[in-house]
């Protein structure tokens, strides 16, 4: 008897435990600040993808696919201002707090960041002497931000992306991503109905 009654509450804790998971999938769309190196100024860009959300409770992970450019904004020495940016893949991962005793969807997240640049053409400097055989093709940097949440499935974030490995295989030269994003991402989940709570 004690088994079966042992049994049942194990059976009910985990259904109930199982009832606050939720998947979320969509979307990402939104606008990027970038730059790379002191004494340059920030250049914006496109940011597009795809998101992934698996929440239990006030916790969550998000893993995001990515499409941007990052690079810098330089004065020429004629006049005015050029950029330079790269074709870039993001991969976040990022560990989610949603806060609801203060706000219902606000959340703030935070994780380590792949960065893979495939085909990168510009220089460092426009006047320095080395090419793209000094650059990294790939990078780390670290996610923090704020987000928000709405019932009908809109989702906000802005963050911040410190570089932590250098662009460029020197040891003189320091030369790390400077990111803001502004994004919007949109649960295709809450639209179709396929992958809410369980």
């Amino acid at each position: 008897m004690k088994k079966i009654i042992f049994t049942l509450i194990a059976f009910l804790s985990l259904n109930g435990a199982m009832a606050q998971h939720q998947w979320s999938v969509g979307p990402r769309l939104g606008i990027g600040f970038s730059n790379r190196a002191e004494g340059f100024d920030y250049c914006n860009h496109f940011v597009g993808g795809i998101f992934g959300e698996y929440r239990i409770s006030n916790f969550a992970t998000e893993l995001d696919l990515l499409f941007t450019k990052q690079g810098m904004k330089y004065p020429l020495e004629s006049h005015g201002n050029a950029s330079r940016k790269d074709k870039c893949l993001l991969i976040p991962l990022k560990a989610k707090l949603y806060m609801p005793y203060l706000l219902k969807g606000l959340n703030i997240f935070a994780g380590p960041q792949l960065e893979i640049f495939p085909n990168r053409h510009s220089p460092y400097i426009p006047t320095s002497s080395f090419g793209t055989n000094s650059y990294r093709k790939a990078g780390i940097s670290i996610v923090i931000g704020l987000g928000y949440r709405f019932d009908f499935g809109l989702d906000l974030a802005f963050n911040y992306n410190a570089g932590v490995t250098s662009n460029v295989d020197r040891e003189n030269i320091s030369d790390k991503n400077r990111v803001f994003q502004l994004t919007a991402g949109y649960d295709l989940c809450k639209l179709f109905k396929l992958c809410g709570k369980k």
